[in-house]
């Protein structure tokens, strides 16, 4: 009734464990997401209105200085030719003293608003013709004429900026060139026209407005055409986010359509692989934790198969002990009161590891306790029933070894039959010494009507059976050293004045300090008997 309660309540501990999975994923989806408060949408759009407005403003102010450098060259060069024309029909009519063609060439540059004035000087700085009448023949004498009274290069004109009376902030461009005979080359004048910079700066202003307008259109065309490029790259981001979403909730089965060549596309079949892969990895995790609870109670049912009480009557101590490799193994122990004199014990070590040992080791034990209930019995009749029964039964590739013995109080005999699993070893105190004795026989469930052979030993007080499986012995530690069988007679030599129970939690705990921390690679078994009076 126990193990049946124990039972239940390792299903139960199965089904809560596998609820855990449910339960950590609902957890999960009540964390709420993050809200986007700068989403990559508006970075994005941010980013190429900031990048296509750098380009814009640059390429602006670039051709604005481009086209404001060439319409002022333009202008000084108009002027440049206006002023060497000027002085041309200067140097003809004053060495011809032809007053009306001068007067006729300042009338027609009076008619260009961009021309603020013009003077026709002669040697003296003497005014023979300008736009006002009543400044003719007199005299000018102000900074700007004495510097173009100075100048005598006649290919170039000599340009003096100064600023506009007329216009706050403008300035006026003086051109003056002087004006030589055309026979003696001597200098009969000087030509003065001043230009103001109006002109100019209204074609710039016109210039600039036209390039401002062709750029702020260019910059609302970015911002749209960002905001729709931006709109593009985002809603398969939008799908990837809300795929992942939902995979996150524990939706394994879900699948992300995106179908695209691009980085994105790849990225949305990543998802999809990685979700298959984690279902897959989910499965496997559920069924291997059913495994582990199953082995698990399978370890606690084999584990109770075994005697856990310390046997110690009438002078006789017994005490085992058995540790699987891999959670259950093939490896038994086990002692029982044949009847009031005997008592019998035996050992046994299956073949390889795990569940298919296990299954054998069960089948061991379910003929040796059928059998061990007969008053009758010899250990080579029993031995040789266990071989029997399991030779018949065996379907797999499987043997075993067993060591069985029946310690009779009354004549302090010790009989005993062997299947292959080893010598007895015994301690005699009296010798203070092990002695080994050899007993040959088949391991059972090779093959069927075998006679084992039956060899008995009388115990004295103080002498020690100890058996064991070849996981004890043949245990490696770092170096890849084994315990060993004489380090195990040194011990048990060492510690013989101990009982039973205590020599067996001794001699585990140094096979355990030898290991260190190596895993351990074969099931280990140990059967003690002591007569202790």
């Amino acid at each position: 009734m126990k193990k049946s309660r124990k039972s239940k309540n390792s299903n139960s501990e199965e089904v809560n464990d596998i609820g855990d999975f449910e339960e950590s994923a609902s957890t999960s989806n009540e964390s709420k997401s993050p809200k986007i408060r700068f989403g990559f949408r508006i970075k994005f759009t941010l980013m190429i209105i900031f990048i296509v407005s750098i380009v814009i403003v640059t390429m602006t102010i670039f051709f604005i200085r481009e086209e404001s450098s060439l319409l002022r060259r333009n202008i000084i060069q108009f002027a440049e030719r206006e002023v060497i024309h000027l002085t041309n029909t200067a140097r003809e009519s004053i060495s011809q003293k032809d007053e009306l063609t001068l007067i006729a060439a300042i009338k027609n540059l009076q008619k260009i608003p961009s021309i603020k004035y013009a003077y026709i000087l002669d040697s003296k700085n003497r005014v023979l013709q300008n736009f006002d009448p009543g400044k003719n023949d007199s005299v000018l004498k102000d900074e700007i004429t004495i510097k173009a009274r100075k100048y005598k290069i006649t290919d170039k004109a000599n340009i003096i900026t100064h600023p506009d009376p007329d216009d706050v902030g403008g300035l006026i461009y003086d051109f003056s060139l002087p004006v030589m005979h055309p026979v003696f080359k001597t200098r009969i004048g000087t030509v003065r026209l001043g230009f103001s910079d109006k002109v100019i700066r209204d074609e710039i202003a016109k210039i600039t407005k036209v390039i401002l307008l062709i750029a702020i259109a260019f910059l609302g065309i970015s911002i749209l055409g960002s905001i729709i490029l931006a709109g593009i790259t985002i809603r398969p981001i939008r799908i990837l986010s809300s795929g992942a979403s939902k995979i996150g909730t524990g939706n394994l089965d879900y699948k992300i359509k995106l179908k695209r060549s691009d980085e994105l596309g790849k990225l949305a079949y990543e998802f999809n692989e990685m979700t298959s892969k984690l279902k897959e990895a989910k499965d496997k995790e559920i069924v291997a934790r059913v495994m582990e609870e199953q082995l698990e109670l399978a370890k606690e049912i084999q584990e109770g198969l075994n005697p856990s009480l310390y046997y110690n009557k009438d002078g006789v101590q017994i005490k085992g002990y058995t540790r699987a490799a891999k959670g259950v193994g093939g490896d038994y122990y086990d002692y029982i009161d044949i009847d009031e004199n005997r008592v019998g014990a035996l050992i046994s070590d299956v073949s390889g590891k795990g569940v298919p040992a296990s299954l054998v080791m069960v089948m061991i034990r379910t003929v040796f306790v059928s059998y061990i209930s007969q008053r009758d019995i010899e250990c080579a009749t029993v031995v040789s029933a266990i071989n029997d029964s399991l030779s018949a039964e065996f379907a797999i590739d499987k043997f075993a070894t067993l060591f069985f013995m029946i310690y009779n109080k009354k004549t302090q005999e010790l009989s005993f039959s062997n299947a292959g699993h080893g010598p007895l070893f015994c301690y005699r105190a009296s010798l203070n010494a092990c002695t080994v004795t050899m007993l040959e026989g088949v391991p059972i469930g090779i093959m069927e009507d075998v006679e084992y052979q039956q060899s008995k030993v009388k115990l004295f007080p103080g002498d020690i059976i100890v058996l064991y499986t070849d996981g004890i012995t043949e245990m490696r530690n770092q170096e890849k050293d084994e315990y060993g069988r004489l380090r195990l007679q040194k011990y048990i030599m060492g510690n013989a004045t101990l009982s039973a129970d205590e020599l067996t939690q001794r001699i585990v705990t140094d096979v355990d300090d030898f290991k260190g921390d190596i895993d351990q690679h074969d099931d280990m078994t140990l059967l003690v008997l002591k007569r202790a009076v």
